[in-house]
């Protein structure tokens, strides 16, 4: 089971924001019944119109989706204020001027975390090969489940995975493999990660990179049936999973990445897809790691861009991720029974979205526009899209949409502590506007 096929989407720009039920609506009729979607962008906006790129799994042959329609929405009543949750997020594959290589948005990641009770992120913030300083607070979640509980139709329970498993794409030699058993056993022997079992595929996984029209990075996979049928497995053994597999780029561009060029991160658009299609149907959390394929891959010539160090000095790309998924929250239904003394984490604790000013076109800035979540977005945080944040919400939309356009991450983590307090964000700045009273005319007047 399982193929993903590409395809552009365009389609005329409603009079409204655009709140994930309408982006859902816009979009459904686009995909047939046997057809999941796995990663939708919003890439262009512009003379009445929008075009999405999207990615769609095809061929199920009867695998449900493990939590349901992506198409789903169920709005939150209310913000709930005794803990505050934000929700920080830098799409892969777009160059991000941080968080587009290798971990490199961590320090804003803490930052952000350091004034909530819990940062929700996924993998393309805090993996950074085998070095991982994501804070205590920081929960790890795979893009996926992270739309998803935005959405409304999971919940989240913090500190619950123990036991982790491990997919091994078939190597193309014993010492491969043993260079991931290595970085397993020290992960078990340094980190105590309750880490087992490990399953080796029978059928070599390959994973293809191409740039789409956009710009961005995306790609094709081969045999991920194997991969399907080996999560859902998994599913009923282990808390959470993680994956690592060949993904082949060609040697030039490779080098041109490396050497700095403008170059968004080959690697990490086609390990979303992988891990997208891995939730949708185990529903369990789940990473990946690029596999060593030749040992020449772990020398590069001369100091690179300080964002990808950690990436040159790794030789499996995996502790990070095995480490990130021992800090992942396990989802639940929306609708499961409350057990008395769970913590439980649902879309109305969450209390902002940070994104960069220009990556507004995914489902996390969609779903916080339909949950009335205030938006924090980066502009210092620059990456190849083109969109704006007036692109998302429609002028003169009465709905409320909160929307802070900030400099860079010192100003967001003062935005959220502004909204942590129930602050005003008005009363902070100047000047300051006066109260204008509305007058309400009485019948016959």
């Amino acid at each position: 089971m399982g193929s993903v096929e590409h395809r552009l989407v365009d389609v005329a720009r409603p009079p409204r924001t655009l709140t994930w039920t309408r982006v859902a609506h816009l979009l459904a009729p686009h995909s047939t019944e046997d057809e999941v979607p796995l990663r939708l962008v919003l890439v262009g906006a512009g003379d009445g119109r929008l075009r999405f790129e999207v990615s769609v799994l095809k061929g199920l042959s009867g695998h449900r989706q493990a939590w349901g329609s992506l198409w789903e929405f169920r709005p939150r009543r209310r913000q709930r204020t005794d803990r505050f949750v934000a929700v920080q997020v830098v799409p892969t594959g777009v160059r991000a001027e941080i968080g587009g290589f290798s971990g490199d948005a961590t320090p804003a990641t803490n930052l952000l975390a350091s004034v909530c009770d819990h940062l929700l992120t996924h993998p393309n913030c805090v993996t950074a090969s085998d070095l991982y300083w994501a804070r205590e607070n920081v929960l790890y979640l795979e893009g996926n489940l992270l739309s998803r509980f935005l959405t409304g139709t999971i919940h989240l329970l913090p500190r619950r995975t123990r036991r982790l498993g491990l997919l091994v794409d078939t190597p193309r030699s014993e010492d491969l493999l043993n260079n991931v058993l290595n970085a397993v056993n020290a992960a078990r022997a340094v980190g105590g990660l309750d880490l087992g079992p490990v399953w080796v595929c029978g059928k070599p996984l390959r994973a293809h990179v191409f740039y789409s029209d956009s710009g961005r990075a995306l790609g094709n996979i081969s045999n991920l049936a194997e991969i399907l049928d080996l999560a859902l497995e998994a599913a009923r053994s282990v808390d959470a999973l993680a994956i690592t597999s060949e993904i082949a780029v060609d040697p030039g561009l490779r080098a041109d990445y490396y050497a700095g060029k403008e170059v968004p991160n080959p690697w990490g658009g086609v390990e979303a897809l992988l891990t997208h299609a891995v939730t949708t149907v185990a529903g369990l959390p789940a990473a990946h790691a690029p596999m060593l394929t030749v040992w020449e891959n772990t020398r590069v010539d001369g100091p690179v861009d300080p964002r990808d160090a950690a990436e040159v000095i790794s030789m499996t790309y995996l502790v990070s991720v095995l480490r990130g998924l021992a800090a992942a929250p396990q989802p639940i239904a929306a609708d499961a029974p409350v057990v008395p003394g769970d913590i439980r984490l649902t879309a109305e604790d969450v209390g902002a979205v940070v994104l960069p000013a220009t990556a507004v076109g995914g489902i996390p800035a969609f779903a916080a526009l339909g949950q009335h979540i205030p938006l924090v977005l980066v502009t210092e945080n620059d990456t190849i899209s083109q969109l704006r944040p007036e692109d998302l919400a429609a002028a003169g939309d009465p709905e409320g949409t909160e929307i802070y356009v900030v400099d860079n991450y010192l100003e967001a983590a003062g935005v959220l502590v502004a909204l942590r307090e129930r602050l005003s964000l008005g009363s902070l700045r100047r000047p300051i506007p006066g109260t204008e009273p509305l007058r309400l005319i009485g019948e016959g007047t």
